[in-house]
């Protein structure tokens, strides 16, 4: 929950390597929270991110800018441009950032999912906002979750939302939530289910949770593994030193009893899992920068080499909020981010 920088890179990963970058793009001052989506109708590659004004919102403090704006931009990895589409303005006197982009896969409508708060920590909820012509407007369709009063307290709040279509059909959200706290669960990784293309949405579900009083699952990513299961990956703050977890449910929504899951060497603090079209799953994480690789849907990891980059936080490195996407099935394209340098930047490479 900390303000980050990232830097976007889209290379050609399944089998093989190394990569040959051949495009860079950048935007953006005081920008941050990055996520991608590579749109199956337009066939554009988007970008979200939170544009900030100057300062940058800390903790339960007086927010005397005006609150950042969400924006939304079309990149083209040929020759290294973009264009803004659209700005999505936080309500005034809220601050509504950390944003992800999400196609519901028949109708091609396009979700955004967002952290919403009022400066004071009186109110938390996760806005998600609905757009029907490839990303240029933008209305509000639902909370996918609020507090009713987190009482000015920053450690009672919800973060980190993450959209997911079920097998079914159905919408899962995921997200980190504090408000479980006062009996025994630190932080949860809940997840509601909406089967109305985000209208509504059903009862929480522990998707990740240990009730000891310090266990904090959170900075939750999901993807669809070959077998058809899901893979749910999260950081495990308090216990385990953020290092990063999984665990695995046959339809998204059933997970067996109340745990951690299984710890994915190497990888520590905010993850992303992403399942390339030839059923190879990858996973990333914002302290070591490292990408692990599994053949086996989860069941042995190994490293790729070399790193995308030789950064690390316990090295003195920055911290990340990376990302893996399939931006196009038939070429297997996936993009990485992190954060390397103010802005958001892109670099476009491809197998050698």
């Amino acid at each position: 929950m900390t303000r980050l920088f990232f830097t976007l890179i889209l290379l050609h990963l399944v089998y093989s390597y190394p990569i040959v970058w051949y495009q860079s793009l950048s935007v953006g001052v005081n920008a941050g929270w990055g996520r991608f989506l590579y749109d199956t109708q337009s066939h554009q590659n988007l970008l979200t991110y939170t544009d900030y004004a100057t300062a940058l919102p800390s903790s339960c403090v007086p927010y005397f800018d005006d609150g950042p704006n969400v924006l939304v931009l079309s990149a083209n990895q040929i020759n290294g441009t973009y264009q803004q589409m659209s700005s999505i303005a936080s309500p005034e006197g809220y601050i509504q950032e950390q944003s992800i982009l999400f196609q519901i896969e028949n109708s091609g409508t396009l979700l955004i999912a967002m952290r919403s708060r009022l400066p004071n920590c009186d109110w938390f909820g996760l806005p998600v906002v609905t757009s029907n012509d490839q990303g240029k407007t933008w209305t509000f369709l639902s909370y996918l979750d609020q507090t009713n009063s987190s009482d000015g307290q920053f450690n009672r709040g919800l973060w980190e939302p993450f959209l997911y279509q079920l097998p079914n059909g159905c919408i899962a959200g995921f997200y980190a939530d504090e408000t479980h706290a006062d009996q025994g669960w630190n932080q949860i990784v809940g997840e509601r289910v909406s089967c109305d293309d985000g209208k509504t949405w059903g009862d929480e579900i522990f998707a990740a949770a240990l009730q000891d009083g310090v266990s904090r699952p959170g900075m939750p990513g999901v993807a669809r593994l070959s077998n058809g299961s899901t893979i749910l990956v999260f950081e495990v703050c308090g216990s385990d030193n953020c290092n990063i977890h999984y665990r695995i449910s046959d339809d998204g929504t059933t997970w067996t009893g109340y745990g951690l899951g299984t710890q994915i060497p190497d990888q520590m603090n905010g993850p992303f899992v992403q399942v390339t079209p030839m059923g190879q799953v990858i996973v990333t994480s914002a302290c070591t920068n490292v990408i692990s690789l599994s053949n086996d849907n989860g069941n042995t990891w190994f490293q790729n080499e070399p790193p995308a980059f030789n950064v690390n936080c316990s090295s003195g490195g920055p911290f990340t909020w990376p990302a893996i996407y399939n931006v196009d099935d038939q070429n297997a394209v996936v993009v990485l981010v992190t954060g390397l340098s103010p802005g958001v930047n892109f670099e476009f490479g491809r197998e050698l």
